[in-house]
């Protein structure tokens, strides 16, 4: 009777060390899902942003920011419009903006307003952000530094 009790307190420890093992590979897999989570979340507000921007500038072309002029002060910009419509759990200081016109005659991107803006011109928006992972293994693959997310949406001007 004395040896199958010892033998039930081992297999205690046993179940003890397998449910520790478990746990850990189970939290780090549920940490990866947020993490992922997280990126879907933050890159659909950036799309997001992006269309909302490029939508604007397809019916006011003139007015990529509040710099761009008189008539161009918020909310009457793409910026402004692209900030209050992505997500408000992004953080958009660290994000990048980039307003290209298609020139019609050779077909290049320029960041210039064009003087002279035709209907049926192509307008694209760029907007670029950082995204640091929470999740130990992903960060030591990424080696501590931020993943870059990069989205673009396509206008044309009527």
């Amino acid at each position: 009777m004395l040896r199958t009790y010892r033998w039930q307190q081992a297999e205690r420890g046993q179940s003890l060390v397998e449910m520790s093992i478990g746990l850990i590979i189970l939290t780090l897999i549920v940490m990866g899902i947020l993490d992922l989570g997280r990126v879907y979340f933050l890159n659909l507000a950036l799309e997001d942003a992006a269309g909302e921007a490029a939508l604007y500038l397809s019916l006011n072309p003139y007015c990529p920011d509040a710099s761009s002029g008189d008539d161009c002060s918020d909310p009457k910009n793409a910026k402004y419009r692209a900030l209050h419509s992505g997500g408000a759990n992004v953080d958009w200081s660290t994000a990048g903006f980039t307003y290209e016109y298609r020139n019609p005659g050779d077909g290049t991107w320029s960041q210039t307003i064009p003087n002279e803006v035709q209907s049926g011109m192509l307008v694209r928006v760029t907007i670029e952000t950082e995204f640091q992972v929470l999740t130990p293994v992903i960060s030591a693959i990424t080696r501590g530094q931020p993943i870059t997310l990069s989205v673009f949406a396509v206008g044309t001007v009527v």
